[in-house]
C-alpha cells in the first residue's frame, strides 16, 4: 500500500509516494488510520508529513486517550480494589458525552469523519479537566463518608466517558480500542455495541476490571 497527496512536494506526475508498510510496522494501523482520517477531509486532497504524524500520535493518541484510560483504571484500581465504584449524575460530563455520541454518529453518517472525531476529543479534554479539578488523589485520602461518596462519582464518571469515548473510537482505532474495553472489564465484544443504542450510564457499578 501506499499514500500520495498532491501538494507542492508530492504529486502523481513527480511520482512521489510515502509508503504504508513501514508506517504500520512502527507506529501501527491505528495510529495511521486515525490521523488519515483526522488530519484530512474525506474526499479532499490533504498534506502528509511524518512530523504532523508522530505530533498526532503523542498528543491525541497517547496523552490524550492513553492518558486518560491509563490515569482512570489506574485510580480504579488503587482506590477500589478494581471494581466500577457507584455512580453520581455525570454531571457536565454526562451531558457532554450525550452530545457527542450525536455529533458522531452524525458526522460519521455524513463521511465528516476529521470533524466526528474532534468531537471526541473534546469529550477527552472535558474528562481530564474534570479528573484534574475533582483531585480524586486528595479525595482518597480523606475517610469522611461526603469524599468517599465524591470519590466513588468521580471514578464513575471517568470510567463511563472513557467506555463511551472507546466505543465511539472503534470503527477507526480498533485494534486499541479492544484493548482498552477488555480492561474496563467489558463483558460484551466491542464490535457489538451500536452507535443507536450507546447512552450514558450503562457501565454496571461492581464490575471488575481487566488487567491494565
Amino acid at each position: 500500500g501506499w499514500l500520495l497527496f498532491e501538494n507542492d512536494k508530492m504529486s502523481k506526475s513527480r511520482g512521489n509516494i510515502v509508503r504504508s508498510e513501514p508506517i504500520q510496522k512502527v507506529m501501527g494501523a491505528d495510529a495511521l488510520r486515525y490521523f488519515l482520517l483526522r488530519e484530512i477531509v474525506f474526499g479532499q486532497d490533504g498534506s502528509f508529513s511524518y512530523d504532523a504524524l508522530i505530533g498526532r500520535y503523542n498528543s491525541d493518541l497517547a496523552n490524550g486517550l492513553g492518558n486518560l484510560a491509563s490515569r482512570t483504571l489506574t485510580m480504579i484500581n488503587q482506590y477500589r480494589q478494581g471494581a466500577i465504584p457507584e455512580r453520581g449524575d455525570g454531571g457536565t460530563v454526562a451531558a457532554l458525552a450525550g452530545q457527542t455520541i450525536q455529533a458522531v454518529q452524525t458526522a460519521f453518517e455524513s463521511f465528516e469523519f476529521s470533524k466526528g472525531l474532534e468531537s471526541v476529543w473534546g469529550l477527552i479534554s472535558a474528562v481530564d479537566k474534570f479528573i484534574v479539578e475533582m483531585a480524586p488523589w486528595k479525595l482518597a485520602r480523606n475517610n469522611e463518608e461526603a469524599a468517599q461518596q465524591q470519590l466513588n462519582a468521580t471514578l464513575y464518571t471517568a470510567a463511563e466517558a472513557l467506555r463511551v469515548v472507546t466505543a465511539l473510537l472503534y470503527p477507526v482505532l480498533p485494534e486499541s480500542t479492544r484493548k482498552i474495553w477488555a480492561q474496563l472489564g467489558m463483558p460484551q465484544p466491542i464490535e457489538t455495541v451500536r452507535y443507536e443504542t450507546l447512552e450514558w450510564g450503562q457501565l454496571k457499578p461492581g464490575q471488575k476490571i481487566g488487567e491494565i
